[in-house]
């Protein structure tokens, strides 16, 4: 069994196309057909249905595929890491990130690694939690920066740990212009409020009025997936926004972790320190 048969199987499985397979390593569709082939003589089961137009992982490719993940996770960590002790490239992270860790969080800690460790390449894609942790799962990032009440919902729930960030105080952001008494919660549990998607916060740490409030239906009035716009109506006078911060790292159990990785992971929990230590 070699690495390569590994690669070209974790890519058919992928993109469910010999085409899109045969591309990605630059390799020939037979090529690609006897590799894998070889592969499932070796381990005595067929890893994919080629009866149909469409190439169907088996119930085997289905069981073998998260290992065949690992391994080939375990070598991309092996070769950065080994040329970045010969003085090679720094390495390559790729992160997914939510709505509301985007900015400042992601932006701060981008900062930091690049000042820390310059050559280091980062890719930093934002999306909703289920894009990204179905992107995390197929090992297409590294790892992911988002609300952890999302997760337990993800369907490889199970291979998938979290790193909780500390959670940033909840604070309601409203015009300058509006000239309300942030005290008075009836008040403020009467006007229209702009919530990202997924909100940010626990509804249960709100004061009665605005649990009444979201009881009833009242609330939100505005819901917007980046927080940056909610808070865009809040600054022009047509809402406020509560906002408290949820947020984890999200990476595969038992998954390779590459240096450039790890440093990354550490840049973002020291952000997430000060920032929450500052309330900002």
């Amino acid at each position: 069994m070699e690495i390569r048969q590994l690669k070209h199987f974790v890519s058919l499985y992928r993109h469910r196309s010999f085409v899109q397979a045969a591309e990605e390593h630059e390799v020939t569709q037979s090529a690609l057909s006897r590799s894998l082939k070889k592969l499932e003589t070796e381990i005595g089961h067929r890893l994919f249905d080629r009866s149909t137009h469409e190439v169907q992982p088996t119930t085997a490719g289905e069981a073998l595929i998260n290992w065949a993940r690992d391994v080939v996770d375990a070598v991309r960590a092996f070769s950065e890491e080994a040329s970045r002790l010969a003085g090679g490239a720094a390495g390559h992270v790729r992160i997914g990130t939510g709505p509301y860790p985007a900015q400042p969080l992601m932006t701060r800690a981008v900062s930091k690694l690049a000042a820390e460790h310059p050559g280091i390449q980062v890719s930093v894609v934002a999306g909703t939690s289920k894009d990204l942790l179905t992107a995390l799962v197929e090992r297409k990032l590294d790892f992911v920066v988002c609300d952890i009440s999302k997760y337990d919902d993800s369907p490889s729930a199970e291979r998938i740990s979290v790193i909780k960030l500390p959670s940033e105080p909840l604070v309601v952001v409203m015009s300058a212009n509006q000239q309300l008494d942030a005290a008075d919660f009836e008040e403020l549990a009467r006007l229209p409020w702009a919530l990202p998607t997924p909100a940010p916060f626990s509804i249960r740490d709100l004061p009665r009025p605005f649990s009444e409030a979201f009881a009833a239906g009242r609330l939100p009035y505005y819901q917007l997936e980046a927080t940056s716009a909610c808070i865009e109506l809040a600054r022009a006078g047509h809402a406020i926004t509560p906002l408290r911060t949820n947020d984890g790292i999200h990476f595969v159990r038992h998954r390779s972790r590459s240096s450039v990785a790890q440093k990354a992971i550490e840049a973002i929990l020291k952000i997430a320190k000060e920032q929450a230590g500052a309330g900002s």
